[in-house]
């Protein structure tokens, strides 16, 4: 009996998917954070290969989804970064910024382990 295995191309396919359902089901800023005028998540990549992802700069405004999970930058990769928790921690304390380092999860080509980095910035923007 031969069994079917999921390709990293389809795994990666079934992430999208998931992450774009869940945008679609997520409350906007405005609902879950309506005490903030936007909120700001700033990226940046770091692990030991030679070509790293761009910094990003996300602002999310009151009628965007309050969704927070990103895939992993890298398109062979599994993984993916989920800073719910983090962007609810930072809004509840009420934090002027809120930095940190998450490390990816996932499995690249061949099974190989992704150590990509993410140094993380939470700056939510009061009224």
């Amino acid at each position: 009996m031969k069994f079917a295995t999921v390709s990293p191309v389809a795994g990666r396919d079934a992430m999208r998917e998931r992450h774009r359902r869940g945008r679609l089901a997520a409350q906007t800023v405005r609902t879950r954070y309506p005490q903030l005028a936007s909120l700001q998540l700033a990226f940046k990549f770091s692990d030991s290969t030679e070509f790293l992802p761009s910094p990003q700069v996300t602002v999310f405004h009151p009628p965007a989804p309050a969704y927070f999970s990103f895939a992993c930058p890298y398109s062979d990769c599994s993984g993916e970064f989920n800073l719910a928790s983090l962007v609810e921690g930072a809004v509840s304390s009420r934090e002027a910024q809120a930095v940190g380092k998450l490390t990816c999860t996932g499995t690249r080509h061949r099974g190989v382990p992704c150590a990509l980095c993410l140094e993380y910035s939470i700056t939510p923007h009061w009224p």
